[in-house]
């Protein structure tokens, strides 16, 4: 992926300075040990970067290029490193074995200055990453980035805000987990009646999910 250079950072992120700085549990600690190579900031989308506008909550998007030891991705581990960095949002590029994949999160900070972290999203493991970061605005950049990076799941627009497409992204997973849980329970299930039932209610959830 390649970025304008006037974002460049390239700048190493010690994995020692981090867990020396924040509140990491001993497990993450771990983790941070064994599951990561080295991590490089390697650019900054930000006003003071590129030509374009301020975050209503944040300012600036940091991409972190993390080289991973095995390519198991550890969700909890960079959920507490993206919450760590309360200055903006950030785009995970992993890199394990030649391959890459991308990573981001939903991420809001409250009036207080408390950042929360929703749902992430990661793309498959590939040669290469490649994403359209124009835009006008850092928020415009990161809603693109998390609609590519979902593989189109998440679609804000006019009319509907980041958070709720989230919302009704969240919403259709509890929905597709029903469904499937319901399927497997039909395979298993001997008795007609109860097989019926079952098929009926997936029928009801499918039509819920075109509706959401």
């Amino acid at each position: 992926m390649i970025l304008d250079k006037r974002t460049v950072v390239n700048r190493v992120l010690s994995k020692e300075r981090f867990y020396a700085h924040n509140a990491v549990s001993g497990a993450l600690k771990k983790a941070l040990v064994n599951d990561v190579d080295k991590m490089i900031i390697t650019n900054k989308i930000a006003p003071e970067t590129l030509n374009i506008s301020a975050g209503v909550q944040f300012n600036e998007i940091l991409v972190i290029h993390v080289m991973l030891k095995h390519d198991k991705i550890n969700n909890r581990l960079f959920d507490a490193l993206d919450r760590a960095i309360a200055a903006g949002y950030v785009l995970f590029i992993f890199e394990c074995n030649n391959a890459r994949c991308a990573s981001i999160a939903y991420k809001t900070q409250s009036a207080t200055g408390d950042i929360t972290l929703g749902q992430r999203w990661t793309t498959e493991w590939a040669s290469d990453v490649v994403l359209d970061m124009d835009g006008m605005s850092v928020d415009m950049i990161y809603n693109k980035l998390i609609s590519q990076i979902s593989g189109g799941r998440i679609q804000p627009n006019f009319d509907i805000s980041l958070s709720e497409a989230v919302a009704r992204d969240v919403e259709r997973k509890k929905i597709e987990k029903q469904i499937t849980d319901l399927r497997a329970k039909i395979d298993r299930e001997p008795q007609l009646n109860r097989r019926l039932e079952f098929r009926d209610r997936v029928r009801e959830l499918e039509q819920k999910l075109k509706e959401i």
